[in-house]
């Protein structure tokens, strides 16, 4: 038989597939993990062979702003003393394409809020979530700079001069913990508190403008939940790096409210119209005009954490368009504010102090003349009087939402057409 001629060719690759098998495998790649997710992973907190610069982090100003929104309610009329103001209406509700850019510190002037509806959270105010999320960052990169030292802030007066001291770390606290999770864990602590004390001061009287009583505003069904998505945001952007500058903040805060949004269920303008107009004579009163104080006839005062936010579809019944609305969404979603670090309490290593200075409440609970400090400590004893006043302008449930077992007060009214 005649040989077949071989190809030299073959027989090359031939024998250096079988070299290769004898040899041991190697696995080059220019991939790198991120230490961030591989320690999240892990569930490992603690940041090896990183060396800090307090220089590299952005030195953001204190913002000294509160963005003008929102009263509960829409289509809303106001009146000056007892005489309506004509043409005036505040219709506050949008859907989540009308929500605008962020601007630290309420810029730019494109910035839209209002309040939109979610299937998870409630109503929630957009300028609310902005306002604590900015000083949550703030607070954040201050922090973030000292640590493991102590720091002292004072922030801009709003009702009091407010100042927040952190103390200096226990020995092995920082390394157990990470850096950036303890500054935002005490920012976002921090944070809290500040909110909890805006609506007491408009409660008690305080105006942001003056001459517009914002007691009508004071506690209502979306702030906490709203405030604490703010800080949530800021802590998520801070612990995720995402804040070079001023600049990348915004960006980076823009789009995180467009997923926080989408991920709670956000419905559209339409929807949230009618889910608003569903708790008209429960939660608020459209016969009332800015800036009644009874205008906002229920007011959530329940400040431990996780925080809930008010669903409409607990609280009213027999609304077909409110049951399907919501009906393939999943569960509410409660959010957190971190109360500890590992087993220390955050209020051991925060103070906070808020001095009577320039405003001066007709009435309070506790001493409140020029020089007289407030501290968290005494928030249940300021709540419980709020409660007691509440109970008596508002009546006996004005700080729960209501149960749609309850006969409902009224039908909902069909939303206006835009």
């Amino acid at each position: 038989m005649r040989r077949q001629p071989v190809d030299r060719s073959v027989v090359m690759v031939g024998w250096m597939m079988v070299a290769s098998l004898g040899c041991a495998p190697t696995w080059k790649s220019k991939l790198q993990a991120d230490t961030r997710e591989v320690a999240r992973a892990l569930g490992d907190p603690v940041e090896l062979a990183q060396p800090f610069d307090p220089k590299t982090v952005p030195d953001i100003e204190v913002p000294d702003k509160i963005r003008p929104c929102c009263a509960f309610g829409q289509d809303m009329h106001a009146k000056l003393g007892p005489v309506p103001i004509p043409i005036f209406e505040n219709k506050n509700v949008l859907g989540p394409e009308e929500v605008g850019p962020h601007g630290y510190d309420g810029g730019p002037e494109r910035e839209h809020n209002g309040l939109v509806y979610t299937c998870r959270g409630g109503f929630i105010d957009i300028a609310h979530i902005r306002d604590n999320a900015d000083r949550t960052l703030y607070l954040a990169l201050q922090i973030v700079r000292a640590l493991p030292g102590g720091v002292d802030l004072k922030l801009p007066e709003e009702g009091t001069d407010r100042r927040v001291t952190i103390a200096p770390l226990p020995d092995g606290l920082l390394e157990r913990h990470g850096r950036w999770t303890t500054a935002t864990a005490l920012a976002s602590w921090a944070s809290y508190q500040f909110s909890i004390w805006h609506e007491v001061v408009t409660w008690y009287g305080w105006e942001s403008t003056p001459g517009f009583s914002e007691k009508l505003s004071a506690f209502s069904p979306e702030d906490l939940y709203s405030n604490v998505l703010g800080i949530n945001l800021a802590a998520g952007i801070v612990l995720n790096r995402e804040v070079r500058s001023r600049e990348s903040y915004d960006e980076s805060m823009q789009a995180w409210i467009s997923e926080a949004l989408r991920r709670l269920g956000v419905v559209d303008k339409q929807h949230a119209r009618h889910a608003m107009a569903a708790v008209d004579g429960l939660w608020w009163d459209s016969k009332k005009k800015l800036p009644e104080m009874t205008l906002v006839t229920r007011r959530s005062l329940d400040l431990g954490v996780p925080v809930s936010g008010w669903i409409v579809a607990d609280a009213v019944s027999g609304d077909a368009t409110i049951e399907k609305m919501c009906a393939k969404q999943p569960p509410p979603l409660p959010l957190r504010v971190p109360e500890k670090l590992g087993d220390v309490e955050i209020s051991k290593l925060v103070t906070i102090q808020f001095t009577f200075a320039k405003w001066i409440p007709e009435k309070f609970p506790l001493p409140a003349a020029k020089g007289d400090t407030v501290t968290v400590g005494e928030f249940p004893q300021i709540v419980a009087d709020i409660r007691r006043e509440g109970q008596e302008l508002l009546g006996p449930d004005f700080d729960r939402p209501g149960s749609a077992k309850e006969p409902a007060k009224a039908d909902a009214k069909e939303p206006a057409k835009e």
